[in-house]
């Protein structure tokens, strides 16, 4: 399945390749018209910057049922601010790929669900999300630059196609330090702290907070002039971890803990701090219940407002009308 999703960008890539090079490399027909396939040189390259939205899905927080997954989970309460900076290289008008590094923050709270189990479980998380990779973009509105020449006048006219549109996917890899807010009200990293056991019992190792995910994403590009545009990208991150928010597995016997703070962050259960809560359930956090569900890795959502800049441009004026 990993090969599957790596592979596919770049099958996709050389489909779409050998078809814009055999049906757009033509020249003139009749000397009327051409029919532009190829990207100016100097046009080839774009600088990339912008803000967006992320949101957090995982086992923390989500929607009042049990057991949802992607839409379904999704949570206003967990959108959080994320930074983007990108290079663009476009091959040819249906093909681009795009370096990508963005900066971002993820939660997720139980508090925000009426879902009894969830609520009972009082989890919480915060973490950075450094996010750095390449995709491929796939142009279903592709670049279209038309020259029509009028024999009599000798004059030109370019027809440009304003808005463009894209799907891409690729990998990116991610670092990720999910943290919570201790008894005296400060932040701790939790990662170190083993919260389900690991390395504490032989079955379960320390999760990495290196990890990788296949961005997929829709996107449009709305010029405002020939050096600048607009770029409104929503992306999906499919991850190949389940501990961005520390919580996977099932709760385990508090006294494989020599930390306090490996046993407070543990078991934080109302049914532990609180039992008199109308949101407390006796015996949920006793070792071997769910904590989490290992069974769907993490995911997360992104939303870009990105500026877009040709470098060929750089210095140089920029026509007032376009």
């Amino acid at each position: 399945m990993k090969k599957f999703f790596v592979l596919l960008p770049i099958f996709l890539a050389a489909i779409t390749l050998t078809h814009a090079q055999r049906r757009y490399g033509g020249k003139y027909s009749g000397g009327r018209y051409r029919t532009t396939s190829k990207v100016n040189k100097g046009d080839r390259f774009e600088l990339v910057g912008g803000i967006g939205l992320i949101n957090f899905l995982g086992e923390l927080g989500g929607a009042n049922d049990i057991g949802t997954n992607f839409l379904a989970d999704f949570d206003f309460e967990a959108l959080r601010p994320n930074l983007h900076l990108g290079a663009r290289y476009r091959y040819t008008p249906y093909l681009a790929q795009k370096l990508n590094l963005s900066y971002g923050w993820i939660t997720g709270d139980d508090r925000w669900t009426e879902e009894p189990a969830r609520r009972n479980r009082n989890l919480y998380f915060r973490s950075p999300l450094f996010e750095f990779g390449t995709v491929l973009e796939l142009y279903f509105l592709p670049e279209k630059n038309t020259a029509n020449r009028n024999r009599n006048l000798d004059l030109r006219g370019n027809q440009e196609r304003r808005i463009l549109g894209y799907v891409s996917g690729g990998i990116n890899g991610m670092w990720f330090d999910p943290t919570g807010i201790g008894p005296d009200g400060k932040a701790y990293s939790l990662q170190p702290l083993n919260t389900e056991g690991q390395g504490l019992i032989p079955s379960r190792e320390p999760y990495s907070r290196l990890s990788w995910n296949i961005p997929v994403n829709l996107g449009f590009i709305f010029k405002l002039n020939p050096a600048m545009s607009i770029n409104l990208e929503f992306g999906y991150r499919k991850t190949f971890t389940d501990y961005m928010d520390d919580v996977s597995q099932t709760y385990v016997d508090p006294s494989v803990f020599t930390n306090p703070l490996s046993a407070y962050f543990a078991d934080h259960s109302l049914a532990t701090l609180d039992p008199s809560n109308p949101y407390a359930i006796p015996g949920a956090s006793n070792p071997g219940q769910q904590r989490g569900d290992p069974r769907d890795n993490d995911s997360y959502m992104t939303m870009f407002i990105k500026f877009c800049y040709k470098i060929s441009y750089w210095g140089k004026s920029i026509p007032k009308y376009y």
